[in-house]
């Protein structure tokens, strides 16, 4: 949307395809494995990407084709599995059925801010240097 000129800048979640977009680094934030609460791992305090080897982990790419995280998140709930996720999207989508448990060797959830490169306007000049002083701030 931001290339095609739908929206004039948005906050995105790194990595993504950067070819023609302007890229202002924010914020970063650590990664966690989602589980059911009966799940083995649930009262741990952390853990290791190797304590979570042989676990089926639960992605936007899977077959059954999740069009949200409520959707991933539901399909970890009723069938198992890992949904790794930035801690505040765990957070915002906190459920009585899930645990969230850091991991502790996972490299942290890199947010940016992301306009056209070729798109140069005052509005879009201001907001940058709006989101960057309140992230500096955070």
């Amino acid at each position: 949307m931001v290339h095609d000129g739908r929206v004039d800048v948005s906050y995105v979640r790194l990595p993504i395809p950067a070819d023609g977009l302007r890229l202002v680094p924010l914020f970063s934030e650590p990664r966690v494995a989602v589980v059911p609460a009966t799940h083995r791992l649930a009262g741990k305090e952390s853990v290791l990407e190797a304590d979570l080897s042989g676990e089926r982990r639960v992605q936007h790419t899977d077959p059954p084709g999740f069009r949200s995280v409520e959707e991933k998140l539901e399909h970890v709930a009723m069938h198992g599995g890992v949904a790794i996720l930035p801690l505040s999207t765990a957070v915002f989508y906190s459920r009585d059925d899930l645990v969230r448990v850091p991991i502790g060797d996972i490299a942290p959830n890199e947010v940016a801010l992301a306009w056209a490169e070729h798109r140069h306007t005052p509005l879009i000049a201001e907001f940058t240097q709006i989101v960057t002083a309140i992230a500096q701030q955070v």
